[in-house]
C-alpha cells in the first residue's frame, strides 16, 4: 500500500502492484509535486508506465482536471482502476506499451507527463520524449518530469528549460516549455 501525500486525497491510502514496479518513494513524490505546483491545476496529465498510477493519482489529488494512464501489465490496469474506483476519481487507463499506447492517443495534447519506465530500459526514456515533441502531443508551458536511478544521455534540446534533482539514487529531470518549430 502507497499513501497519497497531497491535494484532496492526502492520506488516502492505494493498492501497488505485488511485482514488477517499483512505486516512486514519498519523499520524491513530495520533491517533485513542491517543484510543479503551477502546472498541476487544470491539468490534463499522461501517466506513461504508471504501475499503480500514484503520480498522476497524486496529481489528480492536487488539482489536475483529468489523466491517462498507461502500463502494459493487465495486473497493474486491474490495480489502477480500483485505486481511481476507491478514491471516487476517474481517468482513462490504457493496457498496451508504452509507444503503442502514445500511436492510439496521437493528437491528444498534455500539460503533464511523467515518464518513469523501469531504470534498465534507458532507451525509452528518449523514445518518448522524442514522440511526444515529434507529434506535438504537449501544450505551452507543459512540463515532462523523469524519472531514473544512474546516469541518463537525455537530449533536452527540444525544451526552453530543464531542472535536475537528486534524492538519494533516484534522480529526477523536470523538463518544460516545449520548444515549438
Amino acid at each position: 500500500m502507497l499513501r497519497i501525500i497531497g491535494g484532496e486525497h492526502r492520506s488516502r491510502l492505494i493498492q501497488t502492484p505485488e511485482e514488477g514496479t517499483v512505486p516512486t518513494k514519498n519523499r520524491v513524490r513530495e520533491a517533485c509535486f513542491s517543484a510543479l505546483g503551477p502546472y498541476l491545476n487544470g491539468a490534463k496529465v499522461l501517466d506513461l508506465f504508471a504501475g499503480s498510477g500514484a503520480l498522476a493519482i497524486e496529481a489528480l489529488s492536487r488539482g489536475a482536471k483529468e489523466a491517462v494512464f498507461v502500463d502494459h501489465s493487465p495486473k497493474a490496469c486491474a490495480i489502477i482502476r480500483d485505486n481511481l474506483n476507491s478514491l471516487k476519481e476517474t481517468g482513462e487507463v490504457i493496457n498496451a506499451d508504452y509507444l503503442s499506447a502514445l500511436e492510439k492517443l496521437n493528437g491528444a495534447h498534455f500539460d503533464l507527463v511523467f515518464l518513469d519506465p523501469p531504470y534498465a530500459e534507458k532507451e525509452y526514456y528518449q523514445k518518448a520524449v522524442d514522440y511526444l515533441l515529434s507529434h506535438d502531443m504537449l501544450n505551452p508551458s507543459s512540463a515532462v518530469v523523469v524519472e531514473y536511478e544512474g546516469e541518463l544521455d537525455l537530449d533536452r534540446s527540444g525544451f526552453e528549460y530543464s531542472k535536475d534533482y537528486r534524492y538519494g539514487y533516484t534522480r529526477l529531470i523536470i523538463l518544460r516549455e516545449a520548444k515549438k518549430a
